[in-house]
């Protein structure tokens, strides 16, 4: 694999719209992922169920390392 593309980095965007039943799913899908350079901006669409509370929770997890 040509070195730019190993090194490159990945935007992963992830809209949420009163996903909480399948949040967590989606972003530890997306942790698991192999390739190691991306960043995961979630865009809340102002939700009314937890999912604003559940994603801040794995931005403070994600700092705290």
């Amino acid at each position: 694999m040509n070195q730019n593309i190993k090194s490159s980095l990945i935007s992963i965007i992830l809209p949420v719209y009163n996903g909480e039943n399948y949040l967590v799913s989606a972003i530890e899908s997306i942790l698991a992922q192999t390739y190691p350079n991306f960043e995961l901006i979630i865009v809340n669409d102002c939700s009314t169920d937890r999912s604003l509370e559940i994603s801040e929770k794995y931005q403070k997890k994600r700092f705290q390392n």
